[in-house]
């Protein structure tokens, strides 16, 4: 190995640290006694441990680090999670069964102004969310659906369905084409080909392509803030940010986010071995029949 492969594995290593650390820090503070997350220097390894903060948060009473019983913390953390989960999972859901068969049919085959859709869909990318979200605002205002879960479900899914057919076109363009010409000779149909042989093989990209909504959604917050906030389907990054504002113990606010990131974890963990399966190409360099 020489120098420049030493170098860049130390800069990788830099990396993956710089990128861990917080997270870990979050995960310890959340379980030690707030005594022992304030000291400085800052306790790297925990030095007590204890689920108090969680059970708090969680809207119930726990005891102190003297034995004496604490009150519930009284933040709607739970209430954010749950919500979360329900926008996020119908998200995930709607975007897939959308993009799924659009992210095929325009990465495999020459549709009328395929160029114009592929335009429109970049389009759409490149205008922030803080830029739309007050038209959003006026019109769900105007039609019932500020602080619903469907308003933001309908929100998120304009964020979230032009990505994932975008990557979902880069995906199935790698596809070998002789796959739908076998199924053609078996006596499959298109459909058919495309349910039964193209499906399973894309299986790794449409997992991956999965994950990304789900966190489109669970992660966005300026929708959700200006959309939810102070309702009773307002999101988890909302009451994290309200959360922030307030003196609160640095252990609650630790655990409150170590829920909002644990989900995200999880679904990763469980799809990696699809992930790293994935190949994608930029679907503007495509050539489609």
């Amino acid at each position: 190995m020489g120098v420049r492969g030493v170098v860049l594995g130390v800069l990788a290593v830099v990396f993956v640290v710089w990128s861990i650390l917080p997270l870990y820090y979050i995960t310890i503070a959340a379980f030690m006694w707030e005594t022992d997350v304030v000291t400085r220097p800052p306790a790297f390894i925990p030095r007590s441990f204890t689920l108090t903060h969680l059970l708090r948060i969680l809207g119930f009473p726990a005891p102190g680090p003297t034995g004496e019983m604490l009150r519930p913390a009284g933040y709607p953390v739970l209430e954010g999670l749950t919500n979360s989960l329900i926008v996020a999972a119908a998200v995930t859901a709607i975007t897939m069964i959308a993009a799924v068969p659009a992210g095929y049919v325009l990465g495999r085959y020459q549709v009328p102004r395929r160029n114009a859709i592929l335009m429109l869909i970049i389009g759409s990318r490149t205008l922030p969310p803080i830029a739309i979200v007050i038209p959003y605002f006026i019109m769900y205002k105007t039609l019932g659906l500020w602080g619903t879960h469907l308003g933001l479900i309908l929100a998120h899914l304009a964020l979230a369905i032009p990505l994932i057919t975008w990557v979902l076109m880069g995906f199935f363009a790698t596809l070998p084409r002789e796959l739908e010409k076998q199924a053609r000779i078996d006596g499959y149909s298109r459909f058919g080909a495309f349910a039964r042989i193209v499906l399973p093989v894309a299986a790794p990209g449409i997992a991956t392509c999965a994950i990304l909504a789900f966190l489109t959604s669970w992660n966005e917050f300026v929708m959700a803030w200006m959309l939810a906030t102070g309702s009773p389907a307002q999101t988890l990054p909302t009451v994290l940010a309200t959360m922030f504002t307030m003196n609160i113990g640095l252990p609650l606010f630790a655990v409150a986010n170590f829920l909002a990131i644990l989900p995200a974890i999880l679904v990763a963990v469980i799809l990696q071995r699809h992930i790293t399966r994935l190949r994608i190409v930029d679907p503007l360099t495509v050539v489609v029949s």
